[in-house]
């Protein structure tokens, strides 16, 4: 059997593991095969002794039963859970022609692969216990902060809110002490023209303070408001995808 057509057959067999397992079992009998070079490849192979007891054993170390659920024995790798004839024996590690290339301090691969695995689990065990302290210790400065920005956004919305509402009430208020003291002034001409003159010149500076600010109020309302609205809706929209996609 080729190294193609082993490794074809190994992925064949792991087709229903989870995809980074199995791609983590096929990338390291492909690099172990080349490690050892076209000259070494078919002696390799006959080590491996068969696609279906490399797959046996990849199943059983992903499941955390390969160190109890056999035992090497005079007649090869003994486990109950195997016996169907497509999971063939493999050589005892004892056997003298295995035991010369571990004195020599070369592993088999099947045992270079779980003490590989076995490291990796470790490592994210050590990665996870790592992240539970730092976020441990990081707890009193983050509900510091989000409590910081928590009350910045509300000091921004409560501006926001008196700002609509003072601009349409400043607008109002102008226009309508205008007209009426323009109205007040034209009564009061009649009687007391000068009176009446100061009240009309001060209700015409009102009525002009009022146009401004309904200018103001108009681009505040139709164009600042929208912007504002449309800004915030496409940050959040960032957020919420951007998180769903990395999800």
């Amino acid at each position: 059997m080729s190294r193609d057509e082993f490794m074809r057959e190994l992925e064949y067999l792991l087709s229903d593991i989870p995809d980074n397992e199995k791609a983590d079992a096929i990338g390291y009998y492909r690099d172990y095969l080349e490690e050892a070079g076209p000259e070494n490849e078919e002696k390799v192979i006959r080590e491996f002794v068969s696609p279906e007891r490399i797959a046996a054993i990849i199943r059983s170390d992903i499941s955390g039963n390969l160190k109890d659920g056999g035992e090497f024995t005079e007649t090869g790798y003994q486990d109950e859970r195997f016996k169907d004839p497509n999971y063939q024996m493999a050589k005892r590690y004892d056997l003298p022609e295995v035991s010369d290339d571990n004195q020599n301090g070369h592993e088999g691969p099947d045992k270079k692969h779980v003490r590989r695995r076995r490291g990796m689990d470790g490592n994210k065990a050590v990665k996870t216990v790592l992240w539970i302290i730092l976020i441990l210790v990081a707890s009193p400065m983050l509900v510091g902060i989000g409590g910081g920005l928590a009350g910045l956004i509300g000091g921004i919305f409560g501006c926001l809110v008196a700002a609509v509402v003072g601009v349409g009430a400043l607008t109002f208020a102008f226009l309508a002490a205008g007209v009426c003291m323009i109205l007040a002034g034209v009564v009061s001409m009649v009687i007391h023209p000068l009176s009446g003159t100061l009240l009309l010149g001060l209700g015409i500076l009102l009525l002009g303070l009022g146009l401004i600010a309904l200018a103001v109020c108009s681009a505040f309302y139709g164009s600042f408001l929208p912007f504002l609205f449309r800004s915030c809706v496409n940050v959040l929209s960032r957020l919420f995808h951007g998180r769903r996609g990395r999800l």
